[in-house]
Order: C-alpha cells, then structure tokens, then sequence
C-alpha cells in the first residue's frame, strides 16, 4: 500500500510540475524561453537533476521555432552526453556519451553556421576525455566561429557573444590575428 501511495504521490508531483511548465513556456517568448533553457542547461553541467526537464525544454523550443532545431538538437546532445558524466558505470558513461556526440553531430548538420551551435558543440568536445579523438572536431568549431563572427556577431545576444570570445582567447590557440580580432569586438 505505501508504495502505491508513493507512485501516486510522484505522478501527482509530475503532472503539477508539467502543467507549470507548459504553462510557464506558452506565456513566453521564444528567446525568453531560450534564456531559461541556456541557464538550466549550465546548471546540469553541475547537477544531474536538471538534464531531463532541460532536454524537454530544448525540444519544445525547437518544435515551437524550427529555425532553432538544429541549434536545439545540439543542445539535447550535449545534454545527453552529460548523462555520461553523471553516470556511475565507465560502460554506462560510454553509452551516454557516444548517444549523445551522435546527436549533437546530427544537430551541427541542421545547423552548420550558427555559432551558438558551434560553440556548444565545440566545447562539449573540447571537454571531453582524449580517448573521444573528439579534440579536432573542437578546434574546427572554433576555427569556423572566429570566421562567422563579422556576419554574424550583432545577431547574438551581446553576453552570449562575450562569453564566446572569452572562452576562445583563455583556451584556444589563436593566431595573433584572431586574438587582435577577437579583442576588437568589444571596445
């Protein structure tokens, strides 16, 4: 009887927490809902307990606005991947990890010029352990962003643009060039 209590009690907290949900995510734009999906999903970088509702966010993002679903697919990989990370199996980590580099590489097709996709995308492989071999896939992706940048830097949010370039001149071999570049985008 008190398991079945308790499978009640957790469906009962489910739908509560699905109907605030949608309900939250309809009253919301888009780029609003983007926002929220961006934050929750550095919170799962950290915390497990974020992955799925972030992973259902990204794919109503990408239902709602088709032009962001290979931005958002590459998110949901990332995201899969990181189940990998939180997993307690090495067998277990592997499969995640593999499910979701499969993903996130099907989202970058969808999405091949979109640097926040770029950059999601590059940073999961550049993070990843070496054995992935997933280390040139990474510096491409930064390679191909510095070059997007000047068509495409006033269509991004400003902060995210910022932590971009951060992240680029504190990890990334860089020509002196890019790095002049890169300098210049924020003066």
């Amino acid at each position: 009887m008190k398991l079945n209590r308790c499978v009640y009690v957790n469906l009962i907290f489910v739908l509560l927490f699905s109907l605030r949900v949608d309900g939250a995510a309809s009253n919301k734009s888009v780029e609003e809902m983007l926002e929220v999906a961006r934050k929750q999903f550095y919170a799962a970088i950290e915390n497990e307990k974020w992955i799925e509702p972030t992973i259902e966010l990204f794919e109503r993002i990408g239902q709602v606005e088709p032009e962001y679903a290979g931005r958002t697919q590459v998110y949901i990989g990332a995201l899969v991947a990181l189940k990998g990370k939180h997993a307690f199996f090495p067998h277990t980590k592997l499969k995640w990890t593999k499910r979701g580099l499969a993903i996130m590489d099907d989202g970058l097709k969808k999405a091949p010029a979109d640097i926040e996709a770029l950059f999601i995308h590059g940073t999961t492989c550049y993070y990843l352990p070496f054995f992935f071999k997933r280390g040139d896939d990474a510096q491409r992706d930064f390679r191909k962003i510095i070059k997007l940048m000047p068509q495409q830097v006033d269509t991004y949010d400003l902060k995210l643009i910022k932590n971009v370039v951060v992240f680029l001149l504190e990890n990334v071999k860089l020509t002196d060039d890019e790095k002049t570049y890169l300098h210049t985008l924020f003066k």
